[in-house]
């Protein structure tokens, strides 16, 4: 007696190669980019099993890639409901639901992962990073830790440390952290720019363009000159200030703060201006200081120098 299809559900398919054939092209489709065709293939896999969390996970990935989020989300919960022990599915629903901001329930994603797996370094970083979102930093810090028990040269935990340490207020613990992790990686982009942030909030100016010039070697970016400007300013470099400010909105004219950096600078550089008409020299600096590089009487300086 042949089975009764209907009964048995879904293991007894129409065409086990059609479901195959869909999944194989709704793959190379996505690989090469061409979304509206992926979303074809795996839809009509799903027709053909409905009940396929591989199929709805594939789906979710494509409307995640198209922009559509709350289909994505739907897509992930439909897969998840029928494998909830699926960590990859899981990882996916909280993605999504970091790009919609609800990080309370990114969290709770993370955790249904880590039940899964305890050391599981994707969730434990990326749940770390949903908890600085919450403003909840020392467990944010408590899952950093978790990861750097046992990957004690994962740069990326010294990191996301340091910025949490950072948050808290801690800024040598701070700083700690992030040497740790480009130590680790020496072109960790990230964690130099956080230097720059640790080493400003000390009042360490000098240390901390030396940081951002290291991350601008790497990479670029308006806001990174930005801050660059501004430590120039505090230390009454001015025209490097100014220069910092100008590079920042050649890449980016919408920066309001680098436009008010820049007359700042402009400000500033007037007054000692001023000041050099009536002394020698504007300030006290130790032999070969970054500030003597603006000063025009160099040759003549009587400074006292260290």
């Amino acid at each position: 007696m042949s089975p009764d299809p209907a009964a048995e559900g879904d293991r007894f398919l129409p065409s086990v190669d059609r479901l195959e054939q869909a999944m194989k092209a709704g793959k190379a489709s996505l690989a090469d980019g061409r979304l509206g065709d992926a979303l074809g293939h795996f839809s009509n896999a799903l027709k053909l099993k409905p009940r396929y969390d591989v199929a709805w996970l594939a789906m979710g990935q494509v409307l995640k890639l198209q922009g559509d989020l709350e289909g994505a989300l739907k897509a992930f919960a439909e897969a998840l409901v029928l494998k909830p022990e699926n960590e990859e599915a899981w990882i996916a629903l909280a993605g999504v639901l970091h790009r919609l901001r609800r990080f309370r329930e990114e969290v709770e994603a993370y955790d249904q992962v880590l039940r899964l797996n305890p050391r599981n370094v994707e969730a434990l970083i990326n749940k770390g990073s949903a908890l600085h979102a919450l403003r909840k930093f020392d467990d944010a810090e408590a899952c950093y830790d978790a990861i750097l028990a046992a990957r004690p040269e994962y740069a990326p935990a010294w990191n996301n440390k340091g910025a949490a340490l950072l948050r808290r207020g801690k800024a040598d613990e701070a700083l700690a952290a992030l040497d740790h992790a480009v130590t680790f990686d020496p072109g960790f982009f990230d964690a130099y720019v956080n230097q720059v942030f640790a080493r400003q909030r000390t009042g360490a100016h000098g240390e901390a363009v030396i940081a951002a010039d290291r991350a601008l070697r790497i990479r670029e970016t308006p806001v990174l000159w930005y801050l660059k400007g501004l430590s120039h300013l505090a230390l009454l470099e001015s025209s490097l200030a100014a220069t910092c400010f100008e590079r920042a909105l050649a890449a980016d004219p919408a920066l309001k703060e680098a436009r008010a950096g820049l007359r700042k600078a402009k400000e500033v550089r007037r007054h000692v201006d001023l000041y050099r008409g009536a002394y020698e020299c504007f300030g006290t600096f130790a032999a070969g200081d970054p500030g003597c590089a603006e000063c025009d009487i160099q040759v003549r300086c009587r400074e006292v120098t260290g």
